[in-house]
C-alpha cells in the first residue's frame, strides 16, 4: 500500500501523464526481466561442436539437456530433415539445416526491438508533461498575473516531475535494451559458428557416401 500511495502521490503532483509513463515503466520492465533471464538461460549451457557432431553420426553424444539456440537448431533438423548418414543429400541437407538455424535465429532479438520502443516514448511522454504544465503556468500568469505564485508552481511542478519520470524510466531502459542487445549479438555469432561447422560436416560426410 505504502508504495501504491507514493506512486498515487507523485500522479497527483505529476498530473495525468504519470499514468502512462507508469505503465510504460511497468511494461518495459516486465520485458527486460523476462528477456534478461532467456539470456541467461541460453549462455548457461551451450551445445559443443563435438556433441552435436555425435549426434548427427547416431552416437549418444553426451548429456542431450541442452537449452540454446544451438541445441535447438541442431533438435529441429534432426527431428524434421536428417535422413541419417546413408541417406546424407549433399546440398539438400545444409540448406535444410541452415533452415533450422534461421527458424532459431528468429527468436533471438524477440522483445528487444519493444523494450526500445517503450524507453523511447517514456521522455517523450515526459516532454508532453512539460508542456502541459508549462501551458497551465502561463494560462495562470494570464488569468492572474504574477500574483497568484502557488497556482504557478503547481504547474511548473509538474512539468518538472513528468519530464524527470519520463528520464528515469528512459535511461536504464535504453542501458538494459543496449547490453541485452549486445549479449544477443554474442548468442547470434556463436550460432553462425555453429551452422558452419556443422554445415562443413554435413559437406563432409556427404561426400564420403558419394564415393
Amino acid at each position: 500500500m505504502e508504495i501504491f500511495d507514493a506512486f498515487w502521490e507523485l500522479v497527483e503532483m505529476g498530473g495525468p501523464i504519470m499514468i502512462p509513463i507508469g505503465l510504460i515503466s511497468f511494461w518495459m520492465w516486465a520485458l527486460i526481466v523476462i528477456k534478461a533471464e532467456w539470456i541467461l538461460r541460453m549462455k548457461r549451457r551451450p551445445l559443443p561442436v563435438s556433441d552435436a557432431i555425435r549426434r548427427l553420426g547416431g552416437e549418444e553424444g553426451g548429456d542431450k539437456d541442452y537449452v540454446c539456440p544451438r541445441a535447438g537448431a541442431l533438435d529441429f533438423f534432426l527431428k524434421h530433415y536428417f535422413r541419417g548418414r546413408a541417406f546424407l543429400c549433399g546440398e539438400a541437407d545444409q540448406l535444410l539445416f541452415e533452415a533450422a538455424v534461421r527458424h532459431q535465429v528468429r527468436g533471438l532479438y524477440r522483445h528487444i526491438p519493444s523494450i526500445m520502443i517503450l524507453a523511447a516514448a517514456a521522455p517523450l511522454l515526459g516532454l508532453l508533461g512539460t508542456v502541459s504544465g508549462m501551458v497551465d503556468t502561463f494560462r495562470v500568469i494570464g488569468s492572474h498575473g504574477m500574483g497568484n505564485a502557488q497556482a504557478m508552481a503547481s504547474g511548473i511542478k509538474e512539468a518538472m516531475i513528468t519530464t524527470q519520470a519520463g528520464l528515469l524510466v528512459a535511461i536504464p531502459g535504453l542501458l538494459a535494451g543496449q547490453a541485452m542487445r549486445k549479449e544477443i549479438r554474442n548468442i547470434h555469432q556463436s550460432v553462425s559458428e555453429f551452422h558452419k561447422a556443422v554445415s562443413q560436416w554435413l559437406e563432409k560426410e556427404w561426400r564420403k557416401c558419394s564415393v
